[in-house]
């Protein structure tokens, strides 16, 4: 005995459309733990700014020296970049370039000195590189620059349609 299949009425499944549909706004999502080992960072830099003198420092020989300002402001620069690098608060490159500017802001040492590996070429051409295309990633310009130079070079870009990488197969 075969089944009667029932066909549903025109009217059943989903609802009409609706003339206007309003989309929900975005939520804004606040990375309370970020912004909190930033501040942590922030603040033990500025704890070692305000502490009158630390104790001499001892080398293993047994030589007392006397640590100097830039010296203690030094130690607080190397905890609050450990920290941004520990807990991956801000990218590597960020830090490392805020290290800089931290030295020659709170004058751990001339601008000269410590800005001179970030003034190199290279260093900078990487870094606009690395800008550059996340400027391009962000507005999609990636995509439509991909599907012209593909073009230009005879490539098929009706593969970069199927978002998959099953084509070859």
């Amino acid at each position: 005995m075969a089944e009667e299949k029932r066909k549903a009425p025109i009217s059943a499944g989903l609802p009409e459309m609706p003339e206007e549909i309003k989309l929900a706004p975005p939520k804004k999502v606040i990375d309370w733990r970020r912004i909190f080992f930033i501040l942590l960072g922030l603040a033990i830099f500025v704890l070692f700014y305000f502490i009158p003198d630390l104790p001499d420092a001892q080398d293993p020989a047994g030589k007392v020296f006397k640590l100097s300002w830039e010296g203690k402001m030094s130690i607080g620069l190397f905890l609050m970049a450990g920290i941004w690098w520990v807990f991956e608060v801000m990218p590597i490159g960020a830090t490392a370039i805020a290290i800089g500017l931290f030295q020659v802001l709170f004058q751990i040492r001339s601008a000269n000195e410590a800005l001179r590996d970030f003034f190199d070429p290279s260093v900078w051409f990487i870094f606009g590189s690395v800008v550059i295309g996340l400027s391009f990633t962000a507005t999609g310009l990636t995509k439509r620059m991909a599907y012209k130079m593909l073009g230009i070079v005879g490539e098929q870009t009706k593969f970069i349609l199927l978002g998959r990488s099953s084509w070859w197969a």
